[in-house]
């Protein structure tokens, strides 16, 4: 059986888009908080990110484990409190 090479381009795009939704989740949840609840909200937030950590999968290809550390490292630097 023979993997096409749009099927990686499927996961990436898939990845790109669940990526863009948890960014935008952050933001409405802790963005416009003047001031972050310690544990109700990095309890949320690291619930948040175990489930994506969960259920997200990028089949042992360097790009999509890039591109998902990149936005996970990149949202911890935008909420340090959270984290």
């Amino acid at each position: 059986m023979e993997v096409s090479i749009k099927y990686y381009q499927v996961l990436e795009e898939s990845l790109r888009k669940e990526l863009v939704w948890l960014i935008d989740e952050f933001k409405i949840l802790f963005k416009s908080k003047k001031e972050i609840e310690p544990k109700k909200d990095r309890k949320l937030a690291n619930e948040i990110l175990d489930y994506i950590l969960e259920n997200t999968l990028v089949y042992d290809n360097i790009i999509l484990y890039n591109l998902f550390t990149e936005t996970m490292e990149n949202i911890e630097k935008m909420y340090p409190d959270l984290f």
